[in-house]
């Protein structure tokens, strides 16, 4: 219940934004509010703003009312910047736009564009961002500018602050500035000029003091995020430069950037990445000022303890287990224009430190697709540290920063930390060419004990950091509440001072992100420890990083994987304490909806998430558990009597397709639209893409000269024919049919095939029982069919061969079934003859197909059909999900958002699930289907 200023900020904001992007109901304030750091702010109320009008008003609201706001971001960061107990401000969906200048020198952004994204339209220049965090794929360019993001190869160099360009700025009072605009500099210098002179006078007084201004230019030599940008002061006389490198490291205290341009560097084609494995990391730190003389983009540096955690991933070589308990090493990239200069680096790297003892010998790879295994690897090496925590403890990870010409004994030291507060778990490593390490432990905030250790344990690495190294203790990390009370500490009086003068000068009613950066509580980093309860095992290890995020279909809509275990959690922890009955009663309706009904259990989250963390097997659970009596009993019925289900079906939809062609498009989609909403949305929606029912499946004996396939049409290929207006007239298993004996192979049918699933229509909803039957079914009729699984079996749809394949891992792992990417490369390609179309197709990867690796394979096999392929870049799991699309479009709706306009150009597309298709066709006024409608049309066979 809002009260106070609140409820009429709350009354003044729904003035100017809709209902469904203010948030003031528990679950969402608490999935909304949480980030990937340690600590817990459940706010008053959540916004989600969709443009910078919105914006400014909500600031300008919230300044009348003297109420705080805090914005976020992708919520990647882990020191407590991007939390609130107030407002809690998010950038909605809409905040993606970019140009490059046509030299492409410089790139502008919105707040909302992700790192990894923005690199992606760089990359044809050969050019990049500067800074390249280990969240990149998820960061967004906001969150990135206001923490000093830097990374792996950016160094201090190449960091936010010194790739910025321009920016533009809302303050607290609503003021926006635009430092790109000589209009806008004017006006504002115009109605700001106390707080200009302020700045003024700020930069005069340190640059007047030369042991302050020296000692701070010192500080920055090497990378620093702990408390305020100082050096702005110090590097800059114009007063609108100093402002908005001020801004850069401020994690959203000072003011809210809306548009961001950087200077862009670049991206060398030729790469080259080595893991060199040493005895001990003493001596892979020994090698690093070496390597500042070398051509070396990156050198990351992990001990024993990370290459355990991730020894088992893809890329990281088989021996890697059979090191000795103190071996470490050091991922290193170089990289040249010339590909001769490539290999010139690689020998002038692996001599410089010839007569430092390795493990094994130097093995750089220049391919592409073996080097980024092992960078996604150190990308990810945070969380997967994770994954060996007991269940429940907190996370903490920790950034510091040392001189490199110290850093071997400095780790020595460290080590000898841990081992004195018992922190025995530790894992090190981090971007040693500058200094940079980061360390991970597991912490129990459950007792006083245990957070009086914690405390002791932070004190010691801020003497050791500060006065034994004269480091920094925060390096690209930001400040946060976690390391607010020693930035005084770190930088002396005098400069903190100064930094608390930069904040009453930006932000002198305190309004926005109090506590962050600056705060005299001296024990604010020991409060507000987000609990970590146990749920269920499938999700026991998720530590809330939200790399997950980005794949999730539903998280412009409702809640997504990261928001979906928070909530479950608390809904598990509010039955077994019985604490709060009333609030387990709000979680359980509003969790039905929001996580549960919208969840398309795809397991796309999976594919980011570096402990393989499948919400969508949690939802499966959670559905299976609810599974009523009556539900079970029709998905029993509907299991025996599948032939006569699919024939039902066919005949719906060829009636609804007469109903289309008799009514026309407006009238039947008036109708079918009103239907629904006098059913409270209990009937599917109909859609114009709709397809008809699929034709009779014609079976043909095989010649005894003809090559052998099994071909499982799925029962939705035998459902689902084409839509109305499709030039494609016939059903894909006709053309499924036609293409392989073109081919040359005689098509061979399980026996009984009507009655056949794969049993992933039962699973997806909780009734795994009836799957599993159908499952077993399947596999026997196969067997048989197959001459015991002599011939090679095709699925054409590739929801349902991810699903089988998962089943035959717990039967038998030895049958091969193919999906139709795969089957038309290894079986199809080398007999027939390909004449690829000139026109524009566009090609959309399943989540199933994303899941089983074949983005590139698909890819491969359209550009054997089309000399045009289009590929979306920002359009993963179409929302779909069998048949949510029918029940919940709203879903397929927020999933699809920008499908239409990347894909305007093309004349159809392509995927390999016929409902995907419906969905895709619907959103991007393209008619969808299987690519073997495609792979048919452009062959011939081979004489």
């Amino acid at each position: 219940m809002l009260t106070g200023n609140y409820k009429e900020f709350h009354s003044s904001v729904r003035k100017f934004i809709p209902k469904d992007r203010v948030f003031t109901d528990e679950l969402r304030k608490l999935t909304y509010g949480t980030d990937a750091g340690f600590y817990r702010l459940i706010p008053q109320i959540v916004v989600k703003v969709n443009n910078e009008d919105e914006l400014q008003q909500l600031i300008k609201t919230a300044n009348n009312h003297k109420i705080a706001v805090t914005f976020r971001a992708a919520g990647t960061s882990l020191s407590g910047q991007a939390i609130s107990d107030s407002v809690l401000v998010l950038f909605g969906p809409d905040w993606k736009k970019h140009s490059i200048a046509e030299d492409a020198s410089t790139i502008t952004m919105q707040p909302g564009m992700i790192g990894a994204h923005a690199n992606l339209f760089l990359s044809k220049y050969h050019k990049k961002l500067g800074p390249d965090p280990a969240s990149i794929n998820s960061a967004k360019i906001a969150g990135i500018a206001a923490n000093n993001a830097s990374g792996m190869t950016s160094g201090v160099k190449n960091n936010i602050y010194n790739t910025l360009n321009s920016m533009r700025i809302i303050f607290p009072d609503g003021a926006i500035l635009d430092t790109s605009d000589e209009a806008s500099k004017t006006a504002f210098a115009n109605s700001h000029p106390e707080f200009m002179n302020g700045v003024k006078q700020l930069a005069k007084e340190i640059t007047d003091n030369l042991k302050l201004s020296n000692r701070i230019t010192q500080k920055y030599r090497m990378k620093n995020t702990t408390g305020y940008g100082l050096n702005s002061l110090v590097d800059y006389s114009d007063p609108f430069e100093i402002i908005q490198h001020l801004m850069i490291g401020s994690e959203g205290t000072l003011g809210c950037i809306t548009n961001i341009t950087l200077n862009t560097v670049p991206s060398l084609p030729h790469k080259a990445s080595a893991l060199i494995l040493f005895p001990d990391i003493h001596t892979a730190c020994s090698a690093i000022p070496i390597f500042q003389e070398m051509p070396v983009d990156a050198a990351e540096v992990m001990d024993r303890a990370s290459l355990r955690s991730v020894e088992d991933k893809p890329g990281i070589p088989a021996y890697i287990k059979d090191l000795g308990n103190d071996a470490a090493a050091l991922l290193v990239e170089t990289s040249a224009l010339e590909k001769e200069t490539l290999k010139q680096n690689i020998e002038k790297i692996v001599n410089s430190i010839k007569d430092l003892p390795k493990e094994h010998e130097i093995e750089f790879t220049d391919v592409a697709k073996e080097f980024k295994k092992l960078w996604d690897v150190r990308k990810g090496l945070f969380p997967s540290a994770c994954k060996s925590r007991i269940p429940g403890t907190s996370v903490i990870i920790e950034d510091v920063n040392f001189p490199t010409e110290k850093l071997a004994d400095a780790v020595l030291d460290l080590q000898a930390l841990f081992a004195k507060h018992g922190y025995n778990d530790t894992i090190i490593w981090g971007h040693s060419l500058v200094g940079n390490l980061h360390f991970v432990f597991a912490q129990d905030f459950s007792s006083d004990k245990e957070v009086e250790r914690y405390r002791v344990f932070m004190d010691d690495i801020c003497e050791l950091v500060v006065k034994k190294y004269d480091g920094s203790l925060k390096a690209e990390h930001g400040t946060g509440r976690n390391m607010a009370p020693y930035v005084k500490y770190e930088w002396g009086e005098e400069a903190y001072d100064y930094m608390k003068k930069v904040k009453q000068l930006f932000d002198p009613e305190n309004l926005f992100n109090p506590g962050v950066v600056i705060n005299e509580d001296p024990e604010i980093h020991l409060k507000n420890f987000k609990p970590m309860p146990k749920a269920n095992p499938l999700i026991d290890m998720c530590i809330e990083c939200g790399f997950c995020e980005i794949n999730c279909p539903s998280k412009d809509l409702t809640l997504t994987p990261r928001q979906r275990i928070v909530a479950w959690r608390e809904i598990v922890n509010l039955r077994n304490t019985g604490a709060n009955k009333e609030r387990l009663k709000e979680f359980d309706k509003s969790f039905e909806y929001q996580g549960n009904d919208t969840c398309a259990t795809d397991g796309l989250c999976a594919t980011s998430c570096p402990v393989d963390i499948d919400t969508g097997k949690m939802i499966k659970k959670i559905r299976e558990e609810n599974a009523s009596g009556l539900g079970n009993s029709i998905a029993g019925l509907v299991e025996s009597n599948m032939g006569l289900v699919t024939d039902l079906a066919k005949l719906g939809l060829n009636g609804a397709n007469i109903a289309h062609s008799v009514m026309g498009t407006t009238l039947m989609q008036s109708a079918a639209t009103g239907m629904r909403k006098i059913s409270g949305n209990t009937i599917p929606l109909w859609n114009k893409y709709m397809p008809k029912g699929a034709d009779s499946i014609m079976v043909y004996p095989p010649q005894p000269e003809e090559q052998k396939v099994v071909y499982f049409p799925s029962c939705i290929s035998r459902s689902m024919g084409p839509a109305k207006g499709d030039s494609d007239a016939v059903s894909q298993t006709t053309v499924t049919q036609r293409l392989l004996k073109k081919a040359g192979y005689a098509v061979i049918y399980p026996e009984s095939m009507s009655r056949l699933c794969c049993g992933m229509a039962f699973n997806s909803k909780g009734f795994v029982k009836q799957g599993l039957t159908k499952s077993d079914e399947l596999y026997e009729s196969l067997k048989e069919a197959s001459n015991n699984f002599e011939y090679p079996i095709l699925f054409d749809t590739s929801p349902c061969t991810h699903h089988y394949r998962e089943y035959l891992k717990g039967r038998n792992e030895q049958v091969k079934i193919y999906e139709p990417i795969e089957f038309a490369l290894d079986y199809l390609v080398d007999k027939l003859e390909f004449t690829p179309t000139d026109e524009k197709v566009s090609i959309h990867t399943t989540c199933s197909s994303k899941k089983m690796g074949l983005d590139e394979k698909f890819y491969e096999l359209t550009k054997l059909c089309s000399n045009n392929v289009i590929v979306p870049h920002d359009v993963g799991c179409c929302g779909w999900a069998g048949d949510r699309g029918f029940s919940y479009p709203e879903l397929n709706d927020s999933a699809l958002r920008n499908l239409k306009e990347q894909v305007k150009e093309a004349k159809e597309g392509y995927s390999t699930s016929r409902t995907c298709e419906i969905g895709l066709s619907m959103h991007s006024g393209k008619y969808y289907k299987s690519v073997l409608y495609l792979v048919d049309r452009v062959t011939t066979a081979k004489k």
